[in-house]
């Protein structure tokens, strides 16, 4: 044990960091294993943890004092370095604005070293309504966590009633002057502003308006990460995000905002919603882009650039004069880069900046979504004004002849309708059909050229040069246009091109959304919410599901519309974890289906499936078997089945036996029916390539870590296939885990490498945070089998933290559990096995919180704790632990699995050691 006293305060530290990251329910059983233990910190870590509780109870963030009128009527600052402020020290002014000076500040209480960025607000007569800004931003910054948002990390008020915030300190320059110094070219541009947008999406997603975005309040380190700044005069909205008012606060001091950057909502004084900041975005995009501001003023006046704002149209930004030196500063020529901004970048700018809110992006997500489309290469849904809308604006101009002219036209019109009315919709018919086999055969054609050429053409290219085609040869005809996009987009989610269905279905959306088809509509919204849920991005699923639900005048009663409906939004709350809400929605979405279209049709099938993964879900297995039995003799009864039915069928099945803990079953299963899919319908159909990736998850946990040479080399071209994300990050995942569990080589580097980008923020792929939690702790498992301790448990700590500051899902549950156990290995390694032993007992907690106390999931990881008990020489309780996996384990393994034959040769080894008290490297051997 420690002597020294620094040394305890050091252990104490410890244990005191370990207890703070228990759930609340996980501490007392953890508190009475060091009881049982007799630890001789136990006694001041309750009083540590007692005064937290007080803390807590007290809402320390949530209720500091406010600055008292005394206070703020003393005499001006008088700061200096080296004044204490809490627990800080100040070292020199970094900048003061409208209400506070903010310093940069050593914390040297002894606890840790940081530098922040000390907030203090002005102590002077007059500023009393910036003291009420001082506390709503800092209980704005306590809900925002965000790797792009300038966290705050403590907040205080000293003897004198001075109130301070501790934020983090970001060593940066501001957005514009980083890309000008650095030349960067408009791509690199784009994709800083990328993460503007991910940390702005983020505020509003926690009902936050920022209120006033510009340069100066987004700054990017010299790595390039971007940090949010300065929530000084930010709004929350209200639960449901309805547009806010000024409040009593606002008024008094004045609109608080940057005019150069504000929306004309704001200069107005109008309710704000986040329309408001997507125009301020959109100054700074166009900033950004060009080198110049959207306002061209005549004289530089509040007067004038508040005219601009609310009266004058913006040209686009490739349509401004441009200085040689804007070139420069982006590494081009004037000619080239009027040329580069024309015309996609020109319509994401000016539809941000629409004098209307509605007249621009509907939200932040929708704008991110432009933005990768053009990073991607696609066409943007955004345009520029075209000759309608100018039109519009030259009728408003001139009243009188417009009115004249449109009156006469109108009579020539009601004459001539009368006329053909009758014949418009045969004709309209006959014309869609006959340019829908015209576009049809096109593609035909397109394909037979190209094979004439001794080029193949892939299903996929076929696909997208069809979408690409039809947007331009049938824009006279959007309803067709939009009929056919969702063939398409369907096809191309029934192929898993995830990323290529996305935008078809965006399109299809925003067609039928023109033409006032509300029905269609909806089924399109619905459509494409599904195929972005199988992106991996539930949130956003959230939020289109909500906007299919709220189309105006859409059929309430529709059966097949609310069954469709119902069945998207119980596959989010399945993704999100709510497995008794899922099971209500399959319920109600199967109600509908079997009014709407019986008992054999797919949405009735569809809505049986959901209900199989809901039961999953709530780990009743034998209940979710049982209903897949109940599905399987439905798709025999049906005449007209989806012939793809019983590959859907035979994952499901593989993913339930897989859940209920009986691998051997799973992976005979697979072995079964894995290669009539792949006969059948091909190596790349969604189902064959989930069976192959199951069966490579369920060969881990068997501890079998080589795939047949076939099967490798389907996983590897998985892992290159950016158009189905999540595929292809969990293709990486598995085969790196394989190859870490076999030993170094070098594609053990390199796929630990592949993962690694994933996670960057210039990545071209970017991963929700679930999957980038996961990458993160397999490169960290990585990590231990190679030996870099030190390294993975860094890796393992950052991501933990986030864990345990987000989102509390069964998903995430069980990464934390994956991510204690790796942290109890870690120290294991290390040579703590004490630390070692009580972080695995967290994991086991864990698994058996999403699992179950007897899962063969829960019982392999409790195979750990009896390594870090034998390498206490805990022999008698190592073997109690494994005398109670081993039954479990044989019967979901089998006796010749390689993982189970590690547990029994472990046991030989415990009893050896028992006997000889030399129990050896045991601290290596681990089970995940």
């Amino acid at each position: 044990m420690n002597h020294t006293p620094e040394q305890q305060w050091s252990a104490l530290s410890a244990l005191y960091e370990e207890a703070d990251a228990l759930p609340a329910h996980a501490l007392p059983a953890w508190l009475a294993r060091l009881e049982s233990a007799r630890h001789p910190l136990l006694p001041q870590l309750r009083r540590m943890l007692e005064a937290r509780a007080h803390l807590e109870t007290d809402d320390f963030l949530g209720t500091l004092p406010r600055l008292s009128a005394r206070a703020e009527s003393s005499p001006g600052s008088d700061w200096s370095p080296g004044r204490r402020v809490g627990p800080y020290r100040l070292v020199r002014p970094l900048g003061e604005g409208g209400m506070a000076e903010v310093w940069l500040a050593d914390r040297d209480d002894g606890v840790f070293k940081r530098q922040v960025a000390i907030k203090l607000p002005y102590p002077r007569p007059g500023r009393e309504s910036f003291a009420a800004r001082f506390d709503r931003e800092r209980n704005i910054l306590a809900t925002l966590r965000h790797p792009h948002i300038a966290g705050l990390f403590d907040a205080g008020v000293t003897a004198e009633g001075q109130a301070w915030l501790a934020l983090e300190y970001v060593e940066g320059q501001s957005i514009s002057a980083f890309c000008d110094e650095r030349r960067l070219p408009l791509r690199e541009r784009v994709q800083l502003f990328r993460q503007v947008l991910l940390a702005v999406q983020h505020a509003h997603a926690n009902l936050v308006i920022h209120r006033d975005l510009k340069p100066a309040n987004i700054l990017v380190t010299p790595q390039g990460e971007v940090r949010l700044l300065d929530f000084g005069i930010a709004k929350l909205l209200e639960a449901e995000g309805d547009a806010i008012a000024e409040t009593e606060l606002t008024r008094q001091a004045g609109r608080s905002m940057t005019p150069r950057y504000a929306s004309p909502e704001q200069l107005t004084g109008l309710p704000l919603t986040t329309a408001c900041d997507v125009y301020s975005l959109g100054v700074v995009f166009y900033e950004l882009m060009c080198g110049e501001r959207p306002y061209e003023l005549r004289v530089d006046s509040p007067a004038q650039l508040e005219h601009a704002i609310l009266e004058v149209e913006p040209r686009a930004p490739s349509r401004r004069p441009l200085s040689p030196a804007s070139a420069e500063a982006r590494g081009t020529t004037v000619k080239a880069l009027h040329k580069a901004l024309s015309p996609e970048l020109d319509a994401i700018a000016l539809r941000c900046l629409a004098k209307k809110p509605f007249g621009r992006y509907s939200s932040v997500d929708a704008l991110l979504a432009d933005v990768d489309r053009w990073l991607g290469g696609e066409a943007v849904l955004a345009r520029a004004p075209g000759f309608w809308y100018r039109t519009r604006k030259l009728a408003a101009r001139h009243k009188l002849g417009f009115g004249l002219g449109v009156t006469a036209i109108a009579s020539l019109v009601a004459v001539a309708s009368v006329a053909v009315a009758l014949g418009m919709q045969a004709r309209e018919e006959s014309a869609r059909a006959g340019a829908a086999r015209d576009f049809m055969l096109s593609l035909f054609k397109r394909a037979d050229q190209e094979k004439s050429r001794g080029a193949d053409i892939t299903a996929r290219e076929l696909l997208q040069s069809g979408r690409s085609d039809l947007l331009k040869r049938l824009a006279g005809q959007p309803r067709l246009q939009a009929e056919l996009l969702m063939g398409i987009g369907t096809i191309q989610r029934d192929m898993g091109e995830y990323v290529d269905a996305d935008s078809t279905f965006e399109d299809a959306v925003r067609l039928y959304s023109e033409l006032n088809m509300p029905r269609q509509e909806v089924l399109a919204r619905a459509s494409h919410a599904n195929v972005v849920l199988r992106l991996g991005q539930a949130q956003r699923a959230g939020v289109l599901l909500r906007e299919a639900e709220d189309v105006a005048d859409r059929p309430m009663a529709d059966a097949e519309l609310n069954a469709r409906l119902k069945e998207v939004g119980g596959w989010i709350a399945h993704i999100e974890g709510d497995g008794a809400r899922a099971r209500d929605l399959f319920r109600q979405s199967k109600a509908y289906a079997l009014k709407a279209f019986g008992p054999g049709h797919d949405r009735t099938l569809s809505a049986m499936r959901g209900m199989v993964y809901a039961e999953r879900l709530l780990r009743n297995f034998d209940g979710a078997l049982a209903l897949q039995d109940e599905l399987e003799r439905a798709v025999a009864r049906a005449g007209d089945k989806n012939p793809q039915e019983p590959a859907v069928l035979a994952d499901t099945r593989a993913e339930l036996l897989d859940a209920a803990g009986r691998f051997v079953d799973a992976l005979s299963h697979i072995a079964a029916t894995l290669p009539a899919c792949v006969s059948e319908f091909g190596p790349n159909n969604e189902s064959c390539r989930k069976l192959v990736l199951r069966k490579a998850r369920v060969m881990l946990k068997l501890g079998m870590t080589q795939l047949s040479p076939q099967d490798d080399a389907f996983v590897e071209q998985l892992t290159q296939d950016a158009a189905s994300p999540a595929m292809q990050i969990e293709a990486t995942i598995l085969l790196l885990r394989m190859e870490s569990a076999r030993g170094p080589s070098p594609r053990q580097q390199a796929l630990f490498e592949r993962l690694s980008d994933f996670g960057k923020p210039s990545a071209k792929l970017q991963i929700n945070p679930p999957l980038r939690a996961l990458a993160a702790l397999v490169l960290a498992e990585s990590q231990l089998r190679m030996g870099e301790t030190a390294a993975a448990r860094l890796r393992i700590d950052e991501v933990l933290r986030r864990l345990a500051a987000g989102e509390t899902s069964l998903p995430a549950k069980a990464m934390l559990a994956y991510g204690k156990t790796l942290m109890g290995v870690s120290l294991l390694q290390g040579g703590d096995p004490d630390g070692g032993l009580r972080w695995l007992g967290q994991g086991q907690d864990e698994m058996s919180g999403v699992y179950g106390a007897q899962h063969p999931l829960t019982t392999l990881y409790s195979v750990n704790r009896a390594v870090a008990l034998g390498a206490l020489g805990r022999f008698q309780e190592a073997n109690d632990v494994l005398s109670a996996a081993e039954p479990v384990l044989r019967r979901a393994m089998g006796a010749s699995a390689p993982a189970y034959a590690r547990v029994v040769r472990l046991r030989e080894r415990l009893d050896h050691a028992q006997r000889s008290h030399d129990v050896g490297p045991l601290g290596s051997d681990f089970f995940s």
